[in-house]
Formats: C-alpha cells, sequence, structure tokens
C-alpha cells in the first residue's frame, strides 16, 4: 500500500485540477476561449464513441447535438464577460441524445483556459423537450464546416416510401420508437454521424466516412418492415461524397444546400436528378444547366414582393414592413418556394444578380409612398462582394432617392450562406450604415455564425428566430435563450425583433422579456404595400 500524499507535498496543478472535476463529471475538456479544445479526458469513447484524443482541435459545440448548438454558443459568448458558464442541461451528439450538465470556468492566464465538466444531471427536467432537430440551414451549417475542415465523409439523403401509410397504422408510442431506432441505425457505435429529420421519412445524415451507406439502409429496411404498416415501405437512399476535388469550399457548400433544398421538396428522386448521386462538381454542373432560365428570370423581374409589418410590442404601432420574395415558376415549371428559389441561385452564383434586383424592386415601391419604411434580405455573399457593394451603393445614392427615402429602407442580413471575407462585409455594412440605412442581423439563432456577426459587425437590430419565439411559453430553458439573445443585442446597442409571433401570449413574453419589435401572423399577413399597388 502507497504512502498517503502529505501537506507538504501537494499533488500536480493539473491532478489536482483533473481530481476535483471529476468528482462530479464523466468528461473534462479544456479549450481556448473561442471553444477550440486543447485537452480532453474521461468517458468519451463510453459516451461519445470515440477516444479523447480523438477531440482535440475540435470545437466544443460540436460535442452536443445541433438543436443545443446555439445554446452553447450563446454561453460561451458570456463565459468572457462573467468568468464561467453557469450549469446548463445539454443533449450530446451521441446516437440517444443523451442529457448531461456542462459546466465551465474561464482560469485567467496567458492565454486564459476555458476548463469544461459534462456530467450526469442531477433531476429530471421538468419542461417540455422540444423536438430535437436543428433546422435544415443548421445542418447545412455543419456540412459546410466539414467541407472547410477537409474531414471528407459523405452526405446520406435517405427517404422511407409509404411513411404516411405506416404513421397511421401506429400509436404514438410505436412512432417514438420508430424514430429512435431509425437514429440509432444512423448513430450506432458513436459513428460521429449527424441525423436531421427535413420532414417525415426524409433524413439528411453527414457520415464521417463513405462506404458506410449499403449497411445502414439495410438495417433500416429490415428496421420499417418490422414495424406496423411497415411491409409495403421501402428504403431508398443515395450519398454525396463530401470531397472537394476542383471545386473551392465556397462552391462545395452551396453545391450542399443545393442538393438539400432538392431532396426536402422531391424526395430521392429530385436529388439524383439534380447530380446528388455523384459529386458535388455533378451537383454544380447539372445546377448550371440550368442557370440561364433563372439568370432571364432575375433580370425579367419574374417575381414578386409581399410585404409584412413589423410593430412595436408596446402599441402595436407599424415600425416598418419587410419586404419578402415571391418567386414565379422557372420556365413553366412547378411553383417553387422562396427558399430554394434563393438557394438555386447562391449554387449558380447568381446571388447578386438577385439581391440587386429585389432592392431595386423595394426602392421602387418607397418612392411611390410616404411614411412607410421597408426591410430588403441581403446576403452574406453578397456583402463580402465589393462588386455588389458598389452597385448597392451606386442605388442608395441614386439623385432621385434623396436622404429621406433612403433612411426609410433597413438592410436585413441573412444567414443563408456564411461569411467568409468578414473585413470586406464590415466595410459594406460600415458603407451602408454612413448613408443613414440601418442594418438587420436576421434568424439570429438559427447558426452559431450569427454569433461571430454581432461581435465583428456593427447593427441596427437583431432579429431572433422564430422557433425560439414558438418555444418560449413551453418553458423555462427556451425562456431562458430568448432572454440571453436579448442581453447580447443591447450590450452592442441593438434593437431587437422577434418573427413568427402568432399568438398574444408569445406577443406578451416577447415584450416581457426585453423585446422591442414583433413580426408573425398575429399583426399581419404579408401582402401590399400600403398606399400602393405593389
Amino acid at each position: 500500500m502507497s504512502a498517503p500524499v502529505s501537506a507538504s507535498e501537494p499533488a500536480p496543478p493539473r491532478d489536482r485540477f483533473l481530481a476535483f472535476a471529476f468528482a462530479a463529471a464523466d468528461m473534462l475538456i479544456e479549450a481556448s476561449p473561442d471553444g477550440r479544445i486543447s485537452f480532453a479526458a474521461g468517458a468519451f469513447r463510453q459516451r461519445m464513441g470515440q477516444t479523447p484524443e480523438q477531440m482535440v482541435g475540435r470545437h466544443v459545440t460540436t460535442l452536443v447535438s445541433a438543436a443545443d448548438r446555439v445554446a452553447l454558443s450563446m454561453a460561451l459568448e458570456g463565459a468572457a464577460a462573467r468568468g464561467r458558464i453557469a450549469p446548463m442541461v445539454v443533449r450530446l451528439n451521441d446516437a440517444a441524445r443523451s442529457r448531461s450538465t456542462l459546466a465551465a470556468m474561464l482560469v485567467p492566464g496567458k492565454p486564459p483556459r476555458l476548463c469544461l465538466t459534462l456530467g450526469p444531471v442531477a433531476v429530471a427536467p421538468t419542461d417540455p423537450d422540444p423536438q430535437d432537430a436543428p433546422d435544415t440551414r443548421e445542418f447545412a451549417r455543419e456540412a459546410e464546416m466539414r467541407l472547410r475542415e477537409g474531414s471528407g465523409g459523405q452526405l446520406a439523403l435517405v427517404e422511407v416510401h409509404n411513411w404516411q401509410r405506416m404513421r397511421e397504422a401506429m400509436s404514438g408510442d410505436q412512432q417514438r420508437t420508430l424514430r429512435a431506432g431509425i437514429a440509432e441505425a444512423f448513430g450506432a457505435e458513436g459513428s460521429g454521424a449527424l441525423t436531421h429529420e427535413i420532414a417525415d421519412g426524409l433524413y439528411s445524415v453527414l457520415m464521417p466516412e463513405s462506404g458506410q451507406l449499403p449497411d445502414v439502409l439495410q438495417k433500416l429496411d429490415a428496421l420499417v418492415r418490422g414495424t406496423p404498416g411497415g411491409k409495403a415501405a421501402r428504403v431508398e437512399g443515395i450519398g454525396l461524397s463530401l470531397d472537394t476535388g476542383a471545386l473551392a469550399p465556397s462552391q462545395a457548400a452551396r453545391a450542399v444546400r443545393y442538393a438539400l433544398s432538392q431532396f426536402r421538396a422531391g424526395g430521392t428522386e429530385a436529388a439524383r436528378a439534380v447530380g446528388g448521386d455523384g459529386g458535388l462538381q455533378d451537383v454544380i454542373a447539372q445546377a448550371e444547366t440550368r442557370a440561364q432560365g433563372l439568370r432571364a428570370a432575375i433580370a425579367e423581374r419574374r417575381f414578386r414582393l409581399k410585404y409584412q409589418p413589423v410593430v412595436s410590442l408596446v402599441d402595436r404601432s407599424v415600425h416598418h414592413f419587410e419586404s419578402l420574395l415571391r418567386p414565379f415558376p422557372l420556365s413553366g415549371g412547378p411553383p417553387q418556394t422562396t427558399q430554394d428559389f434563393v438557394v438555386f441561385a447562391e449554387a449558380v452564383g447568381l446571388t447578386e444578380e438577385l439581391d440587386c434586383a429585389v432592392t431595386e424592386t423595394a426602392l421602387a415601391s418607397l418612392r411611390s409612398v410616404r411614411d412607410v419604411s421597408v426591410a430588403v434580405n441581403v446576403s452574406g455573399l453578397s456583402l463580402q462582394s465589393d462588386v455588389f457593394c458598389a452597385r448597392l451603393l451606386a442605388m442608395l445614392n441614386a439623385p432621385d432617392l434623396g436622404g429621406k427615402v433612403r433612411q426609410r429602407l433597413l438592410i436585413e442580413l441573412t444567414e443563408t450562406a456564411e461569411i467568409e471575407d468578414m473585413q470586406v462585409a464590415a466595410a459594406s455594412i460600415a458603407a451602408i450604415r454612413s448613408l443613414g440605412v440601418a442594418v438587420c442581423l436576421d434568424d439570429f439563432g438559427a447558426g452559431a455564425a450569427a454569433f461571430r456577426y454581432l461581435r465583428e459587425f456593427q447593427f441596427d437590430f437583431v432579429k431572433i428566430d422564430g422557433r425560439y419565439v414558438r418555444n418560449a411559453p413551453l418553458g423555462t430553458r427556451e425562456r431562458s435563450f430568448v432572454a440571453s439573445m436579448v442581453d447580447l443585442a443591447a450590450a452592442v446597442g441593438a434593437r431587437v425583433i422577434a418573427e413568427m409571433v402568432e399568438t398574444d401570449e408569445q406577443a406578451q413574453l416577447m415584450r416581457m422579456l426585453g423585446v422591442e419589435f414583433g413580426q408573425g401572423w398575429l399583426f399581419g399577413r404579408p401582402g401590399l404595400l400600403p398606399g400602393t399597388d405593389r
């Protein structure tokens, strides 16, 4: 038996730190203040299916489920000011999405270190658990991150045919059991796969290695056929390699978003039709064959704008209207959603042309009315372009526009694509604001990149993503997210808008949490701009 350590022989600092940390934790992480892991220890193999050494170099947000990454990003942003992250319950990025308590302390030094622990949840949650599925935008951003890191792998697009018939034959418990089984098949044995259920029976899966899909499809087929109503079901999937080849990372990211949008609209058949069963270069090539039709549609303004009011939550008076793009069908084809239209424009490099056309159309409406303000959505892809910025400033400086008209325009920065050239985007935003045009960060909370934008750019408004507004009345967890966003916006001098407000309960809660403006069907649906026939 070894002798006990005496008071004169203290344990080395790191050993002492590890001992205290693991007294109440399963996993320990040391990271830079921005969240990049430099050291990991503990039960990572058992909990995450990977060794502690494999965690080094990754970002801490990748350890939690995609649905909790925004919350963790907010906590990381606040850690610099508060010196710690108070214990919070997160769901891990494992097959079971198991819950864990995360806490952290910022340890001073040169450089400082962020020390995080992940441990058991002491008490069962009392709040309802919103559906654990990131929206397609967050999933696409995760794919983009892997593309930029060059980590390879495969984007699997999987469709379970006859899902509706199966759902009608199953009870609620049976449906939940089936969904859990599907998630386990995709992420079995800690494979590191990230799964997103786009719609009933439609799954997109980021797999760390190519070649996994056939085995997964076989497991899914056996699972589905063994459920009530599943004998006639059929599982089909295609695999899109994430090898960028000769494509730039930004082009590869556009290809992923385009393939996902087509899959969401029409399943595996639609994804295959745009080259989804080949490589990223095939997807881009297929998109470019249709680019001429889109270019003509933009030039001929084959779209309309509808306007939705944004109101004060105090007295319900209208502050401004957001212009919303509504495209016409391309070349006699079926109607498209706005998102599909925008993603296609991104895929073929026509985002700047589309944003210019929409801005010109909105400015024409502003010229024809008085005392009405209008917001226009502009992609981050456009704002990081010197050419686009020059065209936009020329429009804003047009002699017939005038300062009073110009100051009734707002620019909303959308987060459909992540900004790469932060310096150019910052200069664009500064130039726009110098003309008296307000700038708003759209969909705040939809992805972690927004926190970087809030830190680097100057915004006049921040719009909270509608998912948080919808879920806020359900429990304290979601309300705390909204309150944190309001605090972060206030810290940089931005006013806050809540979107997708549909009930008085949501409106009152947003006001109580410090949100100043609201937008949603409660206050009005998109329509004509008052005082115009547009």
